[in-house]
């Protein structure tokens, strides 16, 4: 149905009864698909081997600096975002890394926390878009 945006994920027992699906608003869907690019590896969508991005195909390369990393993952989502995500035109997009320090079993560990900052304009209401979202990659690190 088109302008109709439905909630993550789909709630298959509302389709077999024949109930109405859950609908939400358009800058929350192109969130939803921005998260579902980012977390999903090429190949992995087997209707679309184009979707995804290359984000996982480096999550334990311990070689790789922090200036490539932020390079690869900002080119990958833009591309991933040019393919996939046409209701939106990106203005800016931003990689940030930082790293987050916990306690498991009383030994200190290390992520690397990735943030995506996108903005960008709805083409359907020329409406500004902002998306800030986040993950962690690399392998844990002992101190």
């Amino acid at each position: 149905m088109k302008g109709a945006f439905y909630k993550l994920p789909i709630d298959f027992n509302s389709v077999m009864q024949k109930k109405e699906l859950e609908k939400t608003s358009i800058e929350h869907s192109i969130a939803q698909q921005i998260i579902l690019l980012a977390t999903t590896t090429f190949g992995e969508c087997k209707f679309d081997e184009t979707f995804g991005s290359k984000i996982w195909e480096i999550d334990f390369d311990l070689l790789m600096n922090e200036n490539t990393l932020k390079e690869i993952i900002s080119k990958t989502m833009k591309q991933s975002l040019l393919f996939h995500e046409k209701r939106i035109k990106v203005n800016e997009l931003k990689v940030e890394l930082s790293e987050t320090m916990y306690l498991v079993d009383d030994v200190s560990r290390a992520k690397k926390k990735v943030d995506i900052i996108i903005e960008a304009t709805i083409k359907s209401t020329n409406r500004d878009f902002d998306f800030r979202g986040y993950f962690f990659v690399g392998p844990l690190s002992y101190k």
